[in-house]
């Protein structure tokens, strides 16, 4: 159960994906949102581990601009080729559009420790009722998930038609104890 499986549910999702219209991903994305943020995972996490959502991705930008208006900190990840994903941590302002990349600034941003981090919103291709989670294929969010802390909780962030059966999951991958698709807040497992 390698590569080709996982690209073959690659390619399904995206197929998938290409036909959910602007106004249903915005429609999704603003009940993912608010099934996220009524959840006691969110109203008990100080730091919050997010990201910037890409074009097929639930968005997560009003997420973190309602994190920062209740209090929350956020922290976003930046690839680094040696070190995988590194986390930063972001201050309330404006936040890049869908065509700009995020960087790190220093003196702006701040790194942090995994173990700092509450709990972490991920991304994902996919996922199924057993917690796999299908990611872009490098494996960056796994060996970073991999290394929180205990008390840290992950959730996944995805459209309710990224959901598969059985994706193929190889021993590094971490499992996904819980998802939210516009249907609600879901235990996995």
């Amino acid at each position: 159960m390698g590569g080709s499986a996982k690209q073959a549910a690659r390619q399904e999702i995206r197929n998938r994906l290409s036909g959910l219209v602007p106004e249903l991903r915005r429609t999704a994305s603003a009940a993912i949102l608010q099934a996220s943020t009524a959840s006691p995972e969110w109203k008990a996490a100080s730091m919050l581990g997010l990201y910037l959502s890409l074009p097929d991705e639930p968005e997560t930008r009003e997420l973190i601009s309602l994190a920062w208006n209740q209090g929350k900190r956020v922290a976003l990840p930046k690839t680094d080729i040696r070190q995988g994903l590194t986390w930063w941590e972001i201050s309330p302002g404006p936040l890049p559009t869908l065509e700009t990349l995020w960087e790190p600034l220093p003196g702006k941003h701040a790194g942090l420790s995994l173990e700092s981090i509450d709990g972490f919103f991920v991304p994902g291709r996919a996922f199924d009722a057993r917690g796999a989670r299908l990611g872009r294929g490098r494996g960056h969010y796994d060996r970073a998930l991999a290394q929180r802390a205990r008390r840290a909780w992950v959730t996944g962030l995805f459209f309710s038609i990224q959901e598969m059966e059985n994706l193929p999951q190889e021993a590094h991958d971490v499992a996904l104890p819980q998802v939210v698709t516009e249907t609600g807040w879901r235990i996995l497992r």
